[in-house]
């Protein structure tokens, strides 16, 4: 099983193992957050709640689904609640568009930066469902168990965000976009 022995030895409680647990997921445990809240000082406070939520529960984490899927489904139903809590006016959809999680990680190009002015623009399901499967390469099983809706659903969506995205980004960038997307085949 992924994880089983570090689970157990955090179970046993051995903090160094709770300390490698959060270093393996952070980054992701704060991607899911960002694409829902979209605004990086409420998605650093979901990802703390998260991991004190996954802690709290480790003991019922019972292996039916991968240990990463379970935390994300921690993380995205945290972010959600705390996103219902917050005033609409309190949304801050550029802060994503200026602040993507992957910056940490990955030099940004052009096409990265439209692709995240992009996904800031779809509805925060729409985003994350996107970016699930396209960026985390997450399967819809996984993303049933993360987001709750049925399996039609999530292609449904899917299928409706990937055009809105596309027509999202066509509006916006136009022949720069066409310039990117079809840069491979002028050469």
């Amino acid at each position: 099983m992924e994880h089983l022995s570090l689970i157990q030895r955090i179970l046993a409680g051995d903090g160094r193992a709770y300390a490698e647990l959060v270093r393996t997921y952070e980054h992701m445990v704060y991607t899911v957050c960002l694409r829902v809240l979209r605004n990086t000082q409420d998605a650093e406070e979901a990802t703390q709640d998260s991991f004190v939520k996954a802690y709290q529960h480790l003991g019922s984490y019972g292996g039916s689904a991968k240990f990463s899927t379970w935390l994300y489904s921690i993380a995205y139903r945290t972010a959600i609640s705390q996103g219902r809590k917050r005033r609409p006016d309190e949304r801050s959809v550029d802060d994503l568009a200026h602040h993507p999680a992957t910056a940490v990680e990955h030099e940004r190009t052009e096409l990265s930066v439209m692709l995240e002015h992009g996904l800031a623009q779809l509805g925060t399901e729409d985003a994350s469902i996107l970016s699930f499967f396209y960026l985390e390469e997450l399967s819809v099983a996984e993303i049933v168990t993360i987001t709750g809706l049925g399996a039609s659903n999530v292609k449904v969506r899917l299928h409706r965000a990937r055009k809105e995205l596309m027509r999202v980004m066509q509006a916006t960038f136009g022949h720069e976009l066409d310039q990117h997307l079809f840069a491979d085949e002028r050469h």
